[in-house]
């Protein structure tokens, strides 16, 4: 079974007597195999989107959702044996051992008999339950309960996997084994996975996608959402100075500060702007004004910065 594909148009969502709609007019796509981040403030829609992409809600007559060339609407049980669902509170059954919870589960998404054992094992040795099995789910730390849950997604190898705030709870280890984990789940399968770490969707996923208040903002590889970034600068200069011959070579103000006779700006790049033009005209204005660089580098923006810009959380 190959890696499912997912085609969202001009999706709405308003949950019964809500004032405001969850989902406005959504619209993207994911080719299979890819792993996409799915970003943004807390209320802005984003398990409400996962939730539609399972089948878990149903789907509004506004907009279209389409799993491997699926309707979700009308194809919603067939669409739900090609998904793997891991929800934000992973509903477990806490007087069942790993291995019996597991095999029920399996038993539910129609994994035959003859397989269930293996395939439990399976999924445990990808998550780190191996040792696990046996233990009543009711003894488990937060990190292995969840890790019960990104088990149960993987049951029966779906083609698309979605996992909501997978690593919640999880110490630094876990988190590094779950996510070596998940870098696996490319090609073979399409993920879907959201995250408040922002520097794990970084390292993790191929693209990403960022809602804010309802609406998608920011729909782009990593690559491109790291695209732009600052210049660092430090030159043998007063403030005064420095301001001057800086903002000449950016065309634009900039912000200085100055210790012990050395000024120091990050300049800013727009996504327009060229890089390699904007170092060779300070390299430039400082030469021809004869003032020592001490530092002239190109440094990458960082997802955090660019989920503050497109959100507004810089404003608020």
């Amino acid at each position: 079974m190959t890696a499912a594909s997912i085609e969202v148009r001009d999706l709405s969502h308003r949950y019964p007597g809500a004032e405001v709609q969850a989902l406005r007019e959504v619209s993207f796509g994911v080719e299979s195999g890819q792993r996409l981040g799915l970003l943004g403030p807390n209320g802005a829609g984003k398990s409400t989107l996962m939730r539609l992409l399972c089948g878990y809600l149903p789907l509004a007559r506004t907009g279209q959702l389409r799993v491997d060339g699926l309707d979700v609407a009308t194809d919603s049980l067939t669409v739900r044996t090609r998904v793997g669902y891991m929800p934000e509170h992973v509903p477990l059954y806490p007087e069942l051992r790993v291995h019996e919870h597991l095999s029920f589960r399996a038993s539910i998404k129609r994994v035959p008999r003859s397989e269930r054992r293996r395939e439990v094992e399976r999924v445990a040795s990808k998550t780190g339950l191996s040792d696990r099995l046996k233990q009543p789910i009711s003894q488990l730390s937060r990190g292995y309960r969840q890790r019960v849950g990104i088990a149960d997604a993987l049951l029966g190898s779906p083609p698309l996997i979605v996992l909501d705030e997978p690593t919640v709870g999880l110490d630094p280890n876990q988190v590094l084994e779950i996510r070596a984990m998940l870098r696996e789940l490319g090609g073979a399968h399409t993920l879907v996975f959201s995250s408040h770490i922002l520097a794990e969707v970084e390292a993790l996923c191929d693209r990403v996608v960022i809602l804010s208040e309802g609406r998608l903002v920011v729909d782009e590889s990593i690559e491109d959402a790291l695209a732009t970034g600052h210049i660092q600068v430090r030159l043998v200069a007063g403030a005064a100075q420095a301001q001057g011959l800086l903002a000449e070579a950016v065309d634009g103000d900039v912000e200085v500060t100055e210790d012990d006779g050395i000024s120091s700006a990050w300049l800013a790049l727009a996504a327009e702007d060229d890089p390699e033009a904007v170092l060779a005209a300070v390299g430039h204005a400082c030469a021809e004004a004869g003032v020592e660089l001490r530092t002239l580098s190109m440094g990458r923006t960082r997802l955090e910065e660019r989920f503050a810009a497109v959100t507004g959380a810089r404003r608020a």
